[in-house]
């Protein structure tokens, strides 16, 4: 059983415990963030790529893709136009079947009816409309079907803040994002998303904020005619928001003076694990930094060209950890920040003789992310040596091409493998009281008797543990080394994470995991080391064993 430790700081915590409040920053402290910062020497700063600013909010509404999708069909508010087409149908007393185009007057002409008044009709009351005209001159019993077949083109200017002005075609029916998305979308540096005009004869007939279409799912278009202009105003004051954890979008502010962080909030929710908002801009000619509490930033006073950075500063008083292998009851805990491996241990149950608990281990995440870093590092090494050897003739090319596509093959597995992250906190039976993190995972082994052999051996599988017995004796009882094995550097992970690097003679106990790896040709010898090195990052990060097939 563990040993009893003192706990007299560790605080135990419910894992469905309401969290702590949050103290609000109305203001920085005096003399820090609540002062101007001294003005500097201009400097000269190289553009940012366009691809990296950050991106007006909404403008992944213009990808280009409106016409590709746009349906043949015409909705039910579309208004006839002249040159519009119309297949009459009639049946019963009177029978007609004709196509059928609106004249320049507005005008369908039904044969032995006459002229009937249709421009500006509604699609969806057209046939009530031929209808009612067939009526005043038959009085028997018929029916009548009608069908817009097509509409009119129209050509619509586009221009203003625009990534090219032009005029572009369309159907009447067609939405301003249409008309819009072929023009390139709005142009982030000058365009405006919330001062849109169209104009017809000069005047205006529509005002439109997308916004309201993105946010509340309303755009209000009107039914183009052929020469109208769709007007996108200069782009008004503009505020800078950094979401916690999310690219940094810009908002485009409705008014032209100072705004508040509502106007923010309407259209960036900040997140629920967010405390803090920090807002940078310039006052009275210096730069400033302020930082708020959520809860008060509501109404704070924006500027154009404000950064407003929403950020999780404080720390929770408890961390969460889980438990894996060979224990009883719960497997995972909240504990203080702060709290120790073994004033843990203390409180988690186990069964001597079913756990090794003198080979406990932590699996890390941020030491998975450091193995994780560190191998991609060195397989892009390993990839640049290889497409870039040289050869001396067109034979040794040949094989450079051969190894190196099997080469890209290695890596292309390689980059797959997931690190485990494991931190060795047992030496000679001996744990290591380490301070825990936030997600770390105990790791209890079970008590084994089977010695694992995996790798470059004929048959990968467990053996029963001997104790005179030596690596070369277990090799032999899975059927002996591969041609390719690395018999001087074999590798040895001991049941509490332990890593050991030698040759056949290492002795083995019980729980051990032995892993030969791949030799590497003497041909390869200038790309030998790196290619070695992920070799053995590989079986010790990720217990996994390539082979690079060279």
């Amino acid at each position: 059983m563990f040993v009893r430790r003192s706990i007299s700081s560790l605080l135990l915590v419910s894992v469905l415990a309401a969290p702590l409040p949050v103290a609000a920053q109305e203001a920085p402290p005096p003399g820090l963030a609540d002062q101007a910062a001294p003005a500097t020497a201009p400097t000269t700063v190289p553009p940012v790529p366009a691809a990296t600013r950050p991106q007006p909010f909404g403008s992944s509404l213009f990808t280009g893709s409106y016409a590709a999708q746009r349906e043949s069909g015409l909705n039910p508010d579309y208004r006839v136009l002249p040159g519009d087409r119309v297949m009459v149908s009639a049946w019963g007393a009177v029978t007609v079947s004709e196509i059928l185009t609106v004249d320049t007057q507005g005008n369908l002409f039904l044969p032995g009816v006459g002229p009937v008044r249709v421009a500006g009709v509604r699609n969806d009351e057209l046939t009530p409309t031929v209808r009612a005209a067939m009526q005043r001159l038959y009085r028997g019993s018929f029916d009548v079907y009608t069908n817009l077949l097509n509409a009119s083109p129209v050509a619509v200017f586009v221009t203003g803040g625009v990534r090219r002005p032009g005029r572009y075609a369309g159907i009447p029916s067609d939405s301003v994002l249409v008309f819009l998305d072929q023009a390139g979308g709005i142009e982030p540096e000058a365009g405006s998303y919330r001062r849109i005009t169209v104009l017809r004869g000069g005047q205006p007939i529509a005002e439109l904020d997308l916004y309201d279409f993105l946010l509340r799912g309303q755009l209000t278009t009107p039914q183009f005619e052929d020469g109208d202009v769709v007007l996108v105003g200069r782009r008004g004051p503009v505020i800078e928001v950094q979401p916690h954890e999310l690219e940094p979008v810009l908002v485009e502010l409705e008014g032209d003076g100072d705004s508040t962080g509502a106007d923010v909030l309407e259209v960036i929710a900040p997140g629920a694990r967010v405390d803090s908002v920090t807002v940078r801009g310039a006052r009275e000619g210096l730069p400033t930094a302020r930082t708020f509490a959520v809860s008060s930033f509501g109404d704070v006073r924006l500027r154009d060209g404000d950064i407003v950075t929403f950020r999780r500063d404080l720390q929770a008083d408890f961390i969460v950890v889980r438990v894996q292998g060979e224990f009883l009851g719960h497997g995972e805990f909240a504990v203080a920040r702060g709290t120790r491996l073994l004033d843990l241990l203390n409180y988690v149950p186990v069964d001597p003789e079913l756990a090794n608990v003198g080979a406990v281990s932590l699996r890390r995440r941020s030491v998975q992310a450091q193995q994780r870093q560190s191998l991609q590092e060195s397989l892009d090494r390993l990839e640049r040596a290889v497409l870039l050897a040289q050869s001396d003739t067109q034979g040794e090319a040949a094989i450079r091409r051969q190894e190196a596509e099997m080469m890209r093959t290695f890596v292309a597995q390689a980059r797959r493998a997931q690190p485990h992250g494991i931190v060795v906190t047992s030496t000679a039976g001996r744990q290591v009281n380490v301070i825990l993190e936030d997600g770390d995972v105990i790791v209890i082994p079970p008590h084994t008797n089977v010695v694992r052999i995996v790798g470059e051996v004929m048959m990968s599988q467990a053996v029963m543990f001997r104790p005179d017995l030596r690596v070369d004796d277990y090799v032999r009882m899975v059927g002996g080394y591969t041609d390719r094995a690395n018999r001087g550097h074999i590798i040895v992970r001991r049941a509490n994470a332990e890593i050991e690097i030698g040759g056949g003679d290492i002795r083995l106990q019980p729980g051990d995991e032995v892993i030969i790896p791949p030799n590497v040709d003497d041909k390869w010898l200038q790309n030998g080391i790196d290619l070695a090195q992920v070799i053995y990052q590989l079986a010790v990060a990720a217990s996994v064993v390539i082979r690079t097939g060279l």
